[in-house]
């Protein structure tokens, strides 16, 4: 009995000493990759909203006071630059209208009055004139024939004198006359710069009033899609230091991108970077898209400072992208070539925040502290720690 219990012994003994303790397989990773050079990039992650560019929203309103007689669109309907959209109760505006026309076309007819009859009176003052200047100097020529004979004792005294005041008479005509003409003339340029003046004025009258007139129909300046309509049909509106809104229009094939930075990464923005975004209506359509611009303002939200960073649309999205729709952003700030680089998933923190991984040596897991750079697109870049080509688990 003895020798059958130890042999039992040295049979426990062989079997436990055979039997290996079983590894955790949660302490070690399950995949391998190698470490490999390559392209990281340097990505700032922001939340975005879809906006209409400057210019591209527009709302449509009046500028004279009155009541709405005729209101041609709806929500939801395409307008043309150009197109009517309302009309406002104008007959007070189409009589002013009237009004100052007749008054244009009485002034206008004024002055061709004064163009018809000033002219043929200045010609027949004129003529006048030339006959008295012909005849003045006949009788001058006369009174030197005169002052001969007279000398010559061929004539009296009395016909002398009596020519010498012909003479005399003539000559006060002739000036008189020159007076004449001279006032007349001053006299229809004063009456044609008075009807000038007139016509001006009334023109300008008509003019303004045509233009006010012109306020009662309403033009959308731009082309898009009617947003909103804030007037109905026979409603008064009353136009004072802000015009009251008629419609707003949106052309939703002018949109933009604007984020909104954190003030810590607002130094990696720069225009003409390239940057890639989603909606929540299509998340799996990736649009591209260029910074254009980063506004100087900032703005704070919960003590937190942002800066409003523009991007350009440069995907087709005319009828996909909407007004105000959420946009996950991904600016792309920077870009190094053939650094080092593993998935992000091989890498861990320990305790004491260092990072680390575990590198596979022979059959054998070592742990092994590195110094990470940027991270992106799943990749992380190895600064120090590895070595290319060596094997690291993933988690």
């Amino acid at each position: 009995m003895k020798g059958f219990f130890l042999y039992l012994l040295v049979i426990v003994f062989f079997l436990s000493g055979c039997k290996k303790e079983p590894k955790n397989p949660e302490n070690f990773p399950k995949e391998t990759t190698k470490v490999e050079r390559g392209d990281i990039f340097l990505e700032v992650t922001v939340t975005g909203a879809i906006k209409p560019q400057v210019g591209a929203q527009v709302k449509v309103g009046a500028r004279i006071s009155g009541r709405v007689e005729k209101l041609f669109v709806k929500q939801g309907d395409r307008v043309k630059a150009g197109q009517l959209i309302a009309i406002i109760e104008h007959r007070e505006l189409q009589e002013g209208v009237n009004r100052t026309y007749a008054n244009y076309q009485e002034a206008l007819a004024n002055m061709e009055k004064v163009k018809k009859t000033y002219p043929p009176r200045i010609q027949a003052q004129k003529k006048k004139i030339e006959a008295l200047s012909i005849e003045l100097k006949q009788i001058e020529r006369e009174l030197k024939r005169y002052e001969t004979l007279y000398k010559e004792g061929l004539i009296s005294l009395t016909d002398l004198e009596r020519l010498k005041r012909d003479y005399e008479v003539r000559k006060a005509q002739l000036d008189s006359e020159d007076s004449t003409l001279s006032a007349l003339l001053e006299e229809y340029e004063k009456e044609l710069e008075r009807t000038k003046a007139q016509v001006s004025s009334t023109k300008n009258a008509w003019e303004e009033a045509k233009v006010k007139l012109n306020y009662a129909f309403v033009y959308t300046p731009i082309s898009g899609v009617v947003s909103e309509v804030t007037t109905q049909q026979g409603e008064t509106v009353v136009a004072g230091l802000n015009a009251p809104t008629f419609i707003t229009v949106i052309d939703l094939s002018k949109l933009q991108v604007e984020c909104y930075v954190d003030e810590t990464d607002i130094g990696k923005i720069s225009p003409g970077q390239s940057a890639t975004f989603t909606v929540d209506a299509y998340p799996e359509k990736v649009f591209k898209a260029k910074v254009r611009t980063i506004y100087p303002g900032a703005i704070i939200k919960n003590n937190v400072v942002f800066y409003d960073v523009v991007l350009d649309i440069l995907d087709p999205y005319e009828g996909i992208l909407r007004p105000e729709m959420t946009a996950q952003v991904i600016i792309t700030a920077g870009k190094k070539e053939n650094v080092l680089v593993i998935p992000s998933r091989a890498v861990k923190i320990d305790p004491q925040g260092s990072h680390y991984v575990m590198v596979k040596v022979g059959e054998k897991w070592e742990k092994r502290l590195i110094k990470v750079g940027w991270e992106s697109r799943g990749k992380t870049e190895i600064i120090s720690g590895l070595k290319e080509g060596e094997e690291v688990g993933l988690w």
